[in-house]
């Protein structure tokens, strides 16, 4: 029965990732798409960072149509070679490794869209250019879901900065996430939203737009303002480890503040909703200090302690220590670098990949 459940798992991430029908099913045969992509009659479309496509080809250019303000990264065989920035429609024309023979190649997108989202219309090589076998999926596979902590939220930027420089002061992979996920080879998604808390959002904004409501939404960055928002099925992508990193904007910042009873009771039950989603999955729940009270590592320790009097064994928390040096008080990537090495065993032990 496992097993069963295993590949029609498979097979339903497949189907939702890659599809077959639509204007793009022959793009969509090349492509394997990273973190939660809307696959629509005419193109592909995301807001979560770190939303990225893979491909293989032999190429001497490849030209991207792109939709959406964002920064994108562009990697050859494994490699960051350049940045670009998309504000709206534009043709990106990059060069290839253009050698006759078979390359790797990924664009991640390394900004968050909140509110918005990016899309992706076509891929276009040079006229001798061809795909190759599309990529595979790992056997290794993290969720990761958070706030602007886990987007990488100015990592690259001080606390002298000015605020006007979140833009291009974020680079979601240099964060914590995309870092662990790199060293341990697997396959992804960050589900994370800058200023969103569980129950309630940083300064009340957005009311009742809080991350458990955007979670089940696969272009999280449009479902408040569009009517016919695709929900995502959690079918798609099961992970092994799911690393939950939230609340920080419920006891941060001006009060009033997250009721902690309902706070504790909206973690319980999403806790739930993952078990049965995705079973035999570990979480790896995460805290650090907050400001002005330092509410938040108390409280989930709290969940953490009648999680495992419920009898819960899937579960483990971990508070973190983090260098907010960054924009406007966040971890920069020398922090996120520490994040990802000081969780690094556990997730690799919790996902059982801890070499032998």
């Amino acid at each position: 029965m496992k097993n069963y459940m295993c590949v029609v798992a498979v097979l339903a991430f497949a189907a939702s990732s890659f599809g077959s029908d639509g204007m793009n099913s022959s793009l969509a045969d090349n492509i394997f798409f990273s973190g939660r992509w809307d696959h629509r009659a005419s193109n592909f479309c995301a807001s979560a960072p770190n939303a990225n496509i893979q491909f293989t080809a032999k190429a001497k250019s490849i030209t991207f149509d792109l939709d959406g303000y964002s920064r994108w990264r562009f990697d050859v065989d494994g490699k960051p070679t350049s940045y670009f920035t998309t504000k709206g429609h534009a043709t990106k024309k990059l060069g290839a490794a253009g050698n006759g023979e078979l390359h790797s190649y990924r664009l991640i997108k390394v900004s968050e869209n909140n509110p918005g989202e990016v899309c992706l219309n076509d891929i276009v090589l040079d006229a001798s250019g061809s795909f190759g076998p599309k990529p595979k999926q790992s056997g290794r596979r993290i969720e990761f879901i958070g706030d602007s902590y886990t987007v990488g939220f100015g990592n690259e930027g001080s606390s002298s900065d000015p605020a006007e420089l979140e833009f291009e002061k974020t680079d979601a992979s240099k964060s914590y996430a995309f870092v662990l996920s790199e060293s341990l080879k697997a396959d992804f998604q960050v589900n994370a939203v800058s200023g969103r808390g569980l129950v309630r959002n940083y300064g009340n904004i957005a009311p009742g737009w809080n991350l458990v409501k955007l979670y089940n939404y696969t272009v999280p960055g449009v479902a408040a303002t569009s009517t016919d928002t695709a929900k995502w099925n959690l079918e798609w992508f099961n992970p092994q480890v799911i690393v939950i990193f939230v609340g920080i904007n419920d006891f941060q910042g001006e009060p009033p503040f997250a009721d902690k009873k309902v706070f504790k009771g909206a973690y319980a039950r999403f806790l739930d909703k993952l078990r049965e989603a995705h079973p035999g999955v570990k979480f790896l729940l995460l805290s650090t200090r907050v400001w002005p009270n330092d509410d938040l590592t108390p409280v989930v320790q709290e969940i953490y302690d009648e999680q495992l009097a419920l009898g819960n064994r899937d579960l483990e928390f971990l508070t973190l220590q983090t260098d907010n040096v960054g924009l406007l008080g966040h971890p920069d990537v020398r922090s996120h670098q520490e994040i990802a090495n000081t969780i690094r065993p556990i997730v690799a032990r919790l996902g059982g990949w801890l070499s032998r």
